[in-house]
């Protein structure tokens, strides 16, 4: 079986489950991990999961004389599993990227990588302070020209306090490896509307000097908005990116 029939066949039976089994759940006290640099630290109930949908997500750069322009649906379905622990379903599920320079002009689309991560709630965590590691394969499921050269792989933790958190995250790819640390502050935050600033600082293959802002609206207790954007300043990043998405808990 293609791995991304794989992905998708296993996304379907961990569907099945959370409708026969869900349990109770407020839907104002879940956490999206959209959007931003890093994720939430808090993880779904036992058999309760979430979509979380980019509307797109895009990316510009303009480096060496060559523009390129990226937009990708991507998908995440979140599961919780119990055990403080929740399992992920990441997908590119349609990408479209452009490249054009001064005498060349590429465009290409199609399926992009998926990735199967798991997320714990660490011990310790409490109503003042919650921390959680998350470590993410990616599975080489995209189109022959979209595709990485080699399956990325994360570990990353974040932690948050109020309204201060802080996400570090190591990575391996195609690009070799690098660190990524990244605070935030949410510096507004009401029962429907919050808004963050936030900073990346990157190192190795990850190499990074970014700033980022977001606001996110709860338009019903179980379904969000989102709108960002991530200005970057290393050559070796894309100028801006961001996006626009929605999450919500399925029933």
């Amino acid at each position: 079986m293609p791995a991304r029939s794989a992905v998708r066949a296993l996304a379907m039976v961990l569907c099945a489950l959370a409708c026969a089994t869900a349990q109770a759940q407020d839907a104002a006290d879940v956490e999206f991990d959209r959007p931003g640099i890093g994720f939430s630290p808090s993880v779904l109930a036992p058999a309760r999961f979430a979509w979380e949908q980019g509307l797109p997500d895009a990316s510009y750069d303009h480096s060496g004389g060559v523009r390129t322009t990226r937009y990708a649906a991507a998908s995440l379905l979140r599961v919780g599993l119990g055990a403080n622990l929740e399992l992920q379903l990441g997908s590119d599920s349609r990408v479209w990227e452009r490249t054009r320079s001064a005498d060349a002009h590429e465009h290409v689309q199609g399926s992009g990588d998926s990735s199967v991560a798991l997320k714990w709630l660490l011990p310790g965590s409490n109503d003042d302070m919650q921390w959680a590691l998350l470590a993410r394969q990616g599975v080489l499921t995209g189109a022959s020209d979209i595709r990485a050269g080699r399956a990325q792989q994360d570990l990353g933790i974040s932690v948050a306090t109020g309204d201060l958190a802080v996400y570090v995250n190591a990575t391996r790819d195609e690009d070799g490896t690098g660190w990524t640390a990244s605070p935030s502050w949410t510096f507004l935050s009401t029962d429907t509307v919050a808004a963050y600033v936030e900073a990346a600082l990157g190192t190795g293959a990850q190499r990074s000097h970014a700033l980022g802002t977001g606001i996110t609206w709860r338009v019903a207790p179980a379904m969000q908005l989102d709108l960002s954007v991530l200005r970057g300043f290393a050559d070796a990043e894309d100028d801006w990116t961001g996006g626009f998405g929605v999450s919500f808990l399925l029933p």
